[in-house]
């Protein structure tokens, strides 16, 4: 029975063996052929790659971590960005580059094909034998053009699921390395992608705009004349009041000046001298003064001043009035004018 056993386990080591190569060389035939493929469209060939999961996470790429991107075949396919890989024991991937990325997720699928499993996406409809999902159906509705209905009719069945993510354009199929079916593929995906030019491009967040000029840039190198003055006049305005500030400050600190008397409270005017006569030109004559007509009765009107009192000549100083009193002056001592004794 010992000698049974060993054969049965010698059988089913070999076995086992002969599958392992067996596996690797349909590994090695098919990276061998992917390779030759890529040859074809001037591609680079990778056995690997662990960056594209990091890329790529919507639709057939929404698969554990564990699933590896393997046989990666990338180069230029009219004009744009082109990668063509296989997600190991899944699906093989092919995506084109966008000029400008988008934040509208566009997802095509066969309609025999699961719905996707993102819940930020919604049904907009059934075109053809494909169904149209979306994250903001008023934009996908606009895409929905006699050619995008022509594209989800021509498109081959095996091309299962078109979607964009960020700067590229997915399709993917089940697992081929039948060149005719990756011509098809790239093909289809870059339609896909030109009908995508119409999606709204993401927009860079920016500040506020200035609140005195609300129309105006915010970037200092693309503000206009009227914004960049506005600034220039409140930064000459802060540096102003920063100089008054200082000044203030250092006269607070200086000794106090008393203040000089007013002319009103001084006790003698000064006397102002009489300007020299001018002997330019042609003098100035004192105009004659009228007499006032003679009363009714024949008398003069009564006056204040009496006849005989004497007039101050021109220079000489005037007595002080009540109103020209020091502040020294009590209150009581000073007659009012405008009150009855």
């Amino acid at each position: 029975m010992t000698i049974v056993y060993f054969v049965i386990a010698v059988l089913a080591l070999a076995g086992a063996g002969a599958l392992l190569w067996l596996d690797r060389q349909r590994s090695s035939v098919a990276r061998h052929q992917r390779a030759i493929w890529g040859d074809q469209h001037e591609f680079k060939f990778r056995e690997s790659d662990t960056k594209l999961r990091k890329v790529f996470h919507r639709a057939t790429m929404n698969v554990p971590e564990r699933v590896a991107v393997q046989d990666v075949a990338f180069g230029h396919y009219s004009g744009a960005e082109a990668v063509v890989f296989d997600l190991a024991e899944t699906a093989t991937v092919v995506a084109v580059r966008r000029s400008t990325p988008s934040s509208v997720v566009v997802d095509l699928r066969h309609e025999d094909v699961l719905a996707p499993a993102e819940e930020d996406v919604e049904l907009l409809g059934a075109m053809g034998p494909r169904v149209m999902f979306s994250n903001n159906l008023d934009v996908a509705r606009r895409v929905c053009d006699r050619r995008m209905v022509a594209l989800a009719n021509t498109a081959p069945s095996y091309i299962e699921v078109l979607w964009n993510e960020g700067n590229w354009v997915l399709g993917s199929m089940p697992l081929t390395t039948d060149t005719d079916r990756l011509d098809a593929g790239l093909e289809v995906v870059r339609r896909f992608a030109d009908l995508l030019r119409v999606l709204p491009p993401i927009v860079d967040p920016q500040d506020a705009p200035d609140p005195r000029d609300p129309h105006g840039p915010t970037r200092a190198e693309l503000a206009d004349e009227k914004t960049e003055s506005m600034r220039d006049k409140q930064r000459r305005a802060r540096i102003a009041a920063a100089a008054n500030d200082v000044d203030d400050q250092g006269s607070a600190d200086a000794d106090p000046v008393a203040p000089e008397p007013t002319r009103a409270w001084s006790a003698v005017p000064e006397a102002t001298p009489p300007a020299p006569p001018s002997t330019a030109g042609r003098r100035m004559q004192p105009m004659p003064v009228r007499r006032p007509s003679q009363a009714p009765g024949g008398g003069r009107p009564p006056s204040d001043r009496d006849e005989g009192s004497p007039t101050p000549p021109p220079g000489a100083a005037r007595p002080a009035r009540p109103y020209d009193l020091p502040p020294s002056t009590p209150s009581t001592d000073r007659p009012n004018r405008h009150r009855k004794n």
